[in-house]
């Protein structure tokens, strides 16, 4: 699949919610779920800002000069819970993130129909730019673990070649980037759960049960 050559971002709909993809040149970079108001919410908060108002990437701006109404500018409107993700994937990449609506169809594509299930794999990987050391081992493992299958932390940690890792695992995988395209809803505790907190929305198990549902195993969490 091509993607573009600049950081770039877009919102697809999910029956989990909105999902917010950022990618690079090298693949999926981040993704979030936006599910619930409280949610939003709690983001707004975080970031300081209110309907109405305009930040601009202050990297590109010192460096060509931006200024508001300039095409770095970010319009903070009806959907600016974005902004945190988009700006702390601009402090990792460089670069701020771009709208990329058009560039991503086909990206978008492909998670309509894997949410439909017609496709049980994408033609994008994770850009994992930024994970070392044992917890880009550990992605690596999760990257082959195939659909509706699972492995628990304590198998992940073995083939990720620390065997006594198993907490590893988990805090890597409660840290996960890249939701979806990593498939970090295939990894389970040793009794079969997903790990979830209490009182989550719950995507990983939802997202398993989906592949199952797929394969014959299950009922389908949204259909």
């Amino acid at each position: 699949m091509h993607l573009p050559s600049h950081p770039a971002w877009t919102w697809m709909d999910t029956p989990l919610g909105d999902l917010l993809v950022v990618t690079t040149a090298r693949g999926i970079y981040r993704t979030e779920f936006w599910s619930t108001q409280a949610v939003v919410q709690e983001t707004r908060r975080a970031v300081g800002l209110e309907p109405g108002r305009k930040r601009t990437d202050p990297t590109a701006a010192a460096n060509s000069g931006a200024a508001l109404g300039s095409p770095h500018e970010v319009h903070l409107d009806e959907s600016f819970e974005q902004v945190h993700v988009l700006e702390a994937s601009a402090q990792d990449l460089g670069s701020y993130p771009q709208p990329g609506a058009a560039s991503l169809a086909e990206l978008r594509s492909q998670v309509e129909q894997w949410f439909d299930g017609h496709r049980q794999d994408f033609d994008v990987a994770p850009d994992l730019t930024g994970q070392h050391g044992f917890r880009l081992e550990i992605y690596r493992v999760i990257q082959e673990i195939p659909f509706g299958q699972t492995a628990t932390y304590g198998e992940v940690a073995a083939l990720a070649g620390s065997p006594r890792a198993a907490r590893a695992v988990g805090t890597a995988c409660r840290d996960i980037p890249v939701s979806l395209f990593l498939p970090v809803h295939r990894v389970t505790r040793a009794d079969g759960s997903t790990g979830e907190a209490s009182g989550s929305d719950r995507h990983r198990s939802r997202l398993l049960q989906h592949e199952q549902a797929v394969l014959g195993r299950a009922v389908s969490p949204w259909n």
